[in-house]
């Protein structure tokens, strides 16, 4: 509605400003050559900016003729026979992720590049959207004891995409939605939310770098502090607890808060059951957030850690 509302305005001012010039021309003697060439660039800066904007919403009404489609064969065919009528398009396409309240119900793909499908669609058309992309190193059997997949998305101003990820910044969001389900091959998986963190994508913590996205722990020991830093970190104190033996989901996309921002949702495998009986009555916002150092240094503060 808002594009059509632009285009109209657009219209609008350019049919006004042609009745101008048209007037002016009845009447040279008003006209002075350097009206002339202002009004000339006028116009062509307005029609330009016309046919910009015009393609950008047609971009976008594009992509989401796109995601709809790939959502009714998912919703019509179920996840795993939508992931492989999906993947005679693509065959990048690898799974399917579903999150209830929000607009995140896309295909995943996965190149041999994790920057192939920030600015390509999962057909791999270029497109500013991107797609849902696991990462290279990673894959959804979990080959070589990797405990922790990631999956990158862009966050989108209209909500695709990851772009409805950050509502999980908000409490009583996180404790409608707290489970994120996936589905590849013949497999459904479903993954209960255990933290919501900003992180950055370098100069983190004086250089003292935690990865969310970290895979494998050579102890119990280094599983704990990872853990632990994990909780610090999260914007929410979920309840959620992990041992050393679960297996993890992270997704990933930017923010706005500072510089190289993440948003980072971390999740944990669960089974059926236990998606059911998740509790979140006691899921409190977190009243000491550990940020990254560069959060503390753009506002002037003393980083405390």
């Amino acid at each position: 509605m808002a594009g059509k509302h632009s285009k109209s305005i657009f219209a609008s001012l350019k049919d006004a400003l042609v009745l101008q010039i048209e007037s002016k021309l009845h009447n040279k003697s008003e006209m002075s050559l350097p009206f002339k060439i202002i009004t000339m660039v006028l116009v062509v800066s307005l029609l330009l900016s016309a046919v910009l904007i015009g393609r950008f919403f047609a971009v976008g009404n594009s992509q989401k003729k796109l995601l709809n489609n790939a959502s009714a064969y998912f919703e019509e065919l179920g996840g795993n026979e939508a992931i492989k009528t999906l993947s005679k398009e693509n065959d990048d396409i690898r799974g399917w992720l579903n999150i209830s309240g929000t607009d995140i119900s896309c295909a995943v793909c996965q190149g041999e590049d994790d920057r192939y499908y920030t600015n390509h669609n999962q057909l791999g058309k270029k497109s500013r959207y991107g797609a849902l992309a696991l990462s290279s190193a990673d894959s959804f059997e979990r080959t070589g004891n990797d405990r922790n997949i990631v999956i990158f998305g862009n966050n989108m101003k209209d909500g695709t995409m990851f772009g409805s990820l950050k509502k999980y910044r908000n409490l009583n969001f996180y404790k409608q939605n707290p489970v994120i389900e996936l589905y590849y091959g013949d497999t459904q998986e479903k993954y209960a939310i255990f933290a919501v963190m900003l992180v950055a994508s370098y100069n983190d913590d004086a250089g003292d770098i935690y990865n969310p996205a970290k895979s494998h722990f050579a102890d119990n020991d280094e599983f704990k502090r990872w853990y632990s830093e994990s909780v610090s970190r999260s914007i929410i104190k979920t309840n959620v607890t992990l041992d050393n033996t679960d297996e993890m989901l992270t997704l990933v996309t930017s923010a706005n808060d500072f510089k190289g921002a993440r948003l980072v949702v971390l999740a944990k495998k669960v089974t059926d059951r236990e998606a059911s009986y998740i509790n979140t009555v006691n899921a409190v916002v977190n009243g000491k957030i550990k940020y990254p150092k560069i959060w503390y240094t753009e506002r002037g503060l003393e980083y405390p850690y």
